[in-house]
């Protein structure tokens, strides 16, 4: 193969555009991190997203808080941990307000959801789509 000025233009010009088309894919992937919920002084233990909500796993030394998110009203709802994750490895966490029990589920690829029960009935179950998970503490 004989190298030629104009060929090597070709392949620069080609591989530039490349680069510049990847570019805005980039950003976009950039763009749709997960929202922590959580406040400044706060670690995020685990961010995740469903398709109505965003829910942060907050806390210092070890996860405390639970903080959800309605993505539709933009409410939220900040709640003690009743289960912190210590008994699990950090792939379960669980709070109580009334008689609700709002649970986050990050055990596995394919077993992460949020549940939201009411006396014990499920009256929302919605995979997690997107989220940061900084494992046991």
């Amino acid at each position: 193969m004989q190298f030629n000025s104009k060929r090597a233009a070709q392949l620069v010009l080609s591989v530039a555009s490349i680069c510049t088309l990847s570019l805005p894919f980039t950003q976009t992937a950039q763009a749709r991190e997960v929202q922590s919920l959580c406040s400044s002084q706060d670690s995020t233990f685990v961010g995740a997203e469903t398709q109505s909500f965003i829910v942060s796993i907050c806390g210092s030394e070890s996860p405390l808080t639970y903080v959800g998110l309605d993505k539709k009203t933009g409410k939220t709802i900040r709640l003690p941990l009743t289960v912190d994750g210590s008994q699990n490895r950090g792939r379960y966490f669980e709070a109580v307000n009334g008689e609700y029990t709002y649970s986050v589920t990050v055990a596995s690829r394919t077993n992460k959801h949020l549940i939201v029960r009411k006396n014990n009935r499920v009256i929302l179950r919605e995979p997690i789509i997107r989220n940061i998970y900084t494992g046991a503490y």
